[in-house]
């Protein structure tokens, strides 16, 4: 097997320079729950891609209430209502064309609205929130992620996030998690359905598949995850994934399950890959490295991803498989020569 490197023909032109010179940025819109998990997927984007080619947008900001407003009315920001969503569209249009937008900014901190922040593109923009894939906005977005959480661990994720690093009172945020259940099917879960790839987060089913007895040790932020991709003919390179099947046999093995479903997802064909466990760090840096090694990371980028300690290596490779149909879309859509006005999100 070639080492990462050699996927990079003479003469071949990275990712990272390509977006410098595309005409128009590319758009990602990210929808989701509260507390699902967004950013996290997102952010491996930016780790394979580079800090600075992406810029991201919270529509937190949209809201037309803050949270002394929200306590007196009784609404929640999930209602499409409560939402500046003509702005959202006003402001991806003018993104799309490169131009710079003035988005307001919700301060989570305080539950206050902070001064309104000029952002200027940069060659990715990441469009992440609630009503993101809403449908005036498809015509604009390039690529699309939803994330459906477990109700279980998208709850758990809220409450240590809103209270421990948001300052929520516990008691008021229970109550209000249990209002947000029919709030959340009415206005935000149909998104799925539109998603170029839907993540669903559920505990970890690994023990289901133990004979007897399960008898393995998994850390406590293991998850069973499905990415649910929409088949592409894109000519994407091979992606190698080196396992060491000699360690499957010995005593100290990681559990780990990866598989590959065919499936139909709301009328429509979809692989549904299935990751659980523990991804060996090895076989994770190499994915990295060959991911990298066509967009362009330069080595002391490429360092610094690689020796990132803040997410275990499972949620490294989830990110990766989230990231690579999306690089695929980027790279049609250069190959195609895009330009600033079409609406196309076929690549």
């Amino acid at each position: 097997m070639n080492h990462p490197e050699a996927n990079r023909q003479v003469g071949q032109t990275d990712l990272r320079a390509q977006l410098r010179r595309a005409q128009r940025p590319i758009l990602l819109g990210v929808a989701g729950d509260s507390g699902s998990g967004k950013t996290t997927y997102t952010h491996g984007i930016r780790r394979l891609l580079g800090n600075d080619m992406v810029t991201s947008i919270a529509l937190d900001g949209y809201h037309t209430e803050d949270r002394a407003q929200r306590r007196r009315s009784g609404r929640l920001p999930l209602d499409p209502a409560v939402n500046h969503l003509e702005l959202v569209h006003e402001h991806l249009c003018a993104l799309r064309q490169g131009q710079a937008v003035e988005i307001p900014v919700y301060n989570h901190g305080t539950g206050c609205f902070d001064a309104p922040q000029i952002v200027r593109p940069a060659p990715v923009v990441v469009i992440e929130g609630l009503h993101a894939l809403y449908e005036q906005n498809l015509p604009l977005l390039d690529f699309t992620l939803f994330v459906d959480s477990d109700r279980e661990v998208k709850w758990r994720w809220k409450f240590e996030r809103d209270v421990f690093f948001r300052g929520y009172d516990p008691t008021e945020l229970e109550a209000e998690i249990e209002r947000r259940d029919q709030a959340y099917r009415e206005w935000i879960d149909f998104q799925k359905v539109r998603a170029d790839v839907v993540i669903k987060i559920h505990e970890s089913h690994l023990s289901a598949l133990a004979q007897q007895q399960y008898d393995g040790a998994l850390p406590a932020n293991c998850y069973h995850m499905e990415i649910i991709v929409s088949p592409t003919e894109l000519p994407l390179p091979a992606l190698n994934l080196p396992v060491n099947l000699n360690a499957l046999t010995q005593l100290d093995a990681q559990p780990f399950m990866l598989a590959s479903v065919p499936s139909s997802y709301w009328g429509r064909q979809v692989n549904v890959i299935h990751v659980d466990g523990m991804m060996p760090m090895e076989a994770m840096q190499w994915l990295e490295e060959e991911i990298m090694a066509l967009t362009g990371i330069t080595t002391e980028l490429n360092a610094r991803v690689l020796t990132d300690p803040s997410q275990n290596s499972t949620m490294r490779f989830t990110q990766s498989l989230v990231a690579w149909p999306f690089l695929g879309r980027i790279s049609a859509l250069l190959r195609d020569g895009m330009s600033s006005g079409d609406a196309s999100r076929n690549g």
